[in-house]
């Protein structure tokens, strides 16, 4: 007890043990691992230093997957909000059935990612697929498409699925910034402006912006970092056209057993994500999130 009182910061010991043990020591690991050579096919675990942040780096693999991440993060995070945004305008408005529909809009946001990955390979498959049943039932097209094996079909097909899961949460925190705004504010804007469109602009944008640049943010590093759609629904391919660099990290530690090259990749993709963070918030203006001290 005198230790605790001459040392109060004692009393966090019990947080911060599971902290270290869950968080410190993996991460302390992992970037042990990424300066050896650890390869499951051969002995020992020589130091290498940064030779495998080098060869990683230098792959022709690294830049693939690299460019699919930020094209994939540039598409994926302005549609989650574009639409997130939309569908809390929406769901805000009372009719019959709203609150049914507000429980079934979090559905795809609470399965796990692996079983949304199997339920778009069945709206995606070439002959059982919903899609291309629509489509031939139609006479849209004359044969089926194999979305999920042509290249570039592939890539929108994984953009559309990691969409899909990720619009709930920004409906819900689109609708929790919409409910802070007085009510009275919203009548009168409704009054002067019959447009919608400058409803939203002049009255409603302005007490959401800081939510939404939020939601920007967020989703832009979550499509960044994606992994489980792109396992479940195409393994990366056709070819590499889904690699994207959470699954070339996988793919080098457990496809090829080279752990150190997969942790020094983990550690460049953690790097690049934080360098986004920083011009991101860099970027936005000084007075987004209320006047500074």
């Amino acid at each position: 007890m005198w230790a605790i009182k001459r040392y109060p910061l004692l009393w966090l010991l019990p947080a911060l043990l599971p902290v270290a043990a869950f968080i410190v020591y993996p991460v302390a690991f992992a970037f042990w691992t990424s300066l050896h050579q650890v390869m499951l096919l051969f002995p020992g675990e020589p130091f290498v230093g940064f030779d495998n942040y080098a060869r990683v780096l230098a792959s022709s693999y690294f830049r693939t997957a690299f460019l699919n991440s930020v094209v994939f993060m540039l598409l994926a995070a302005p549609l989650v909000v574009i639409l997130g945004v939309s569908a809390a305008l929406f769901l805000q408005r009372r009719f019959a059935g709203s609150m049914l529909v507000r429980s079934v809009v979090l559905l795809p946001w609470v399965l796990p990612g692996a079983i949304s990955a199997v339920l778009w390979i069945w709206v995606f498959h070439p002959s059982f697929g919903i899609i291309n049943g629509v489509l031939l039932g139609v006479g849209a097209v004359d044969g089926p498409i194999q979305w999920l094996n042509t290249p570039r079909l592939a890539f929108a097909c994984v953009l559309v699925a990691h969409v899909w899961t990720q619009i709930p949460f920004a409906v819900v925190l689109t609708m929790a910034a919409l409910s802070a705004i007085n009510s009275e504010t919203l009548e009168a804007a409704t009054i002067d402006c019959r447009n919608g469109w400058k409803r939203f602009w002049y009255v409603v944008f302005p007490e959401v912006k800081a939510m939404i640049v939020v939601l920007l943010i967020y989703n832009a590093l979550i499509a960044f970092t994606t992994y489980d759609l792109v396992y479940a629904m195409t393994g990366g391919g056709p070819g590499t056209a889904t690699t994207l660099l959470a699954f070339q990290i996988w793919r080098e530690s457990f496809a090829m057993y080279d752990f150190g090259a997969g942790s020094a990749l983990a550690f460049v993709m953690v790097a690049v994500a934080a360098l986004l963070i920083v011009l991101i918030t860099r970027a936005l203006p000084s007075d987004l999130f209320g006047e500074r001290p």
